[in-house]
């Protein structure tokens, strides 16, 4: 299969994210797809079976008793952590996909070649996931009181958190991508990424708030649109009464519903992962110049010997 017509290694400027981030996607978009969903295709198959069962338990002319309250929370509870779940192994799986696609700049490899990186890995994104819990307990009261000074700024308030948030989750996405490509150990990952950040982290986090609030408008459209009108249509054919969930329509629509957002919480990770990419990209060529991959590897052998 042909090279891929895109550059990953260069620097960019705030428009050129957000073109750069739709050039890209224009070219993997039906290859994203395609190869994720094989892999995807029985958790998410799971969560809608989980969704369809809790829509049986909900009744709304019965009297619930506490004990009947407390198993349809935790089933809401079980469903939300394994909506959790597959949304992390799919932000995984699209990092594996995206560092394929970066190393061979093609499209020609396929769903069992990302899982096969993934089980290799594994175990970097589990002791990462624990050593980000740490640091976002640490970080926790300084970003919480940044957020709520944001929240007083009139009219741009929710603005600047929304770029607050991109900031913090790009500084994880790239301190996991140099612990991934074994650039720094996972001690040090943290701080590398901080520094590699940190002379455009403002152009940084506001690119990433642009990019995720464009494809999350998109997302709205093409899919909180159409299902707002198919459940008013069933609403008027049907009618909504107390047995509403009781019937196999309203059963169907709620497992429908669940499906819907399963595969938007999963399409927003993997956009996210792409376009996190791109910014993670930029940033490390313009911190360590175009030999980056030769001077850190070569750093990395020196440290080992």
């Amino acid at each position: 299969m042909e090279l891929i017509d895109f550059e990953f290694r260069k620097e960019r400027k705030l428009g050129e994210f957000v073109q750069d981030f739709i050039n890209l996607l224009k070219i993997i978009n039906r290859h994203l797809v395609a190869v994720l969903l094989k892999l995807l295709l029985i958790p998410i198959s799971a969560v809608i079976l989980l969704g369809y069962y809790i829509s049986t338990q909900i009744s709304l002319n019965t009297a619930y008793t506490s004990v009947d309250t407390v198993h349809v929370f935790m089933s809401f509870l079980v469903l939300g952590i394994g909506i959790l779940l597959i949304a992390l192994f799919a932000f995984g799986l699209g990092i594996e996909y995206f560092i394929l696609l970066r190393n061979s700049k093609s499209l020609n490899f396929n769903s069992s070649d990302i899982l096969r990186q993934f089980k290799v890995h594994m175990p970097m994104y589990l002791r990462f996931f624990l050593a980000m819990l740490v640091v976002g307990v640490l970080i926790s009261i300084p970003a919480a009181l940044a957020i709520m000074l944001s929240a007083l700024i009139p009219f741009i308030g929710s603005f600047a958190m929304g770029v607050i948030f991109a900031m913090i989750g790009l500084w994880f996405f790239s301190a996991f991508m140099l612990y991934r490509e074994g650039y720094y150990d996972l001690i040090d990952c943290f701080g590398s990424a901080f520094t590699m950040l940190k002379k455009k982290i403002l152009e940084y986090g506001l690119a990433s708030y642009i990019v995720s609030f464009i494809f999350q408008a998109l997302l709205s459209i093409i899919t909180i649109v159409p299902m707002a009108i198919v459940f008013l249509i069933a609403y008027n054919s049907l009618g909504y009464h107390d047995d509403f969930f009781a019937s196999g329509i309203g059963r169907g629509i709620a497992t429908f519903g669940g499906l819907f957002v399963v595969l938007l919480v999963i399409i927003y990770y993997l956009l996210s992962v792409i376009s996190y990419g791109i910014i993670y990209e930029t940033a490390k060529e313009l911190q360590f110049g175009e030999d980056v991959f030769e001077r850190i590897d070569k750093l990395g052998r020196e440290t080992h010997a």
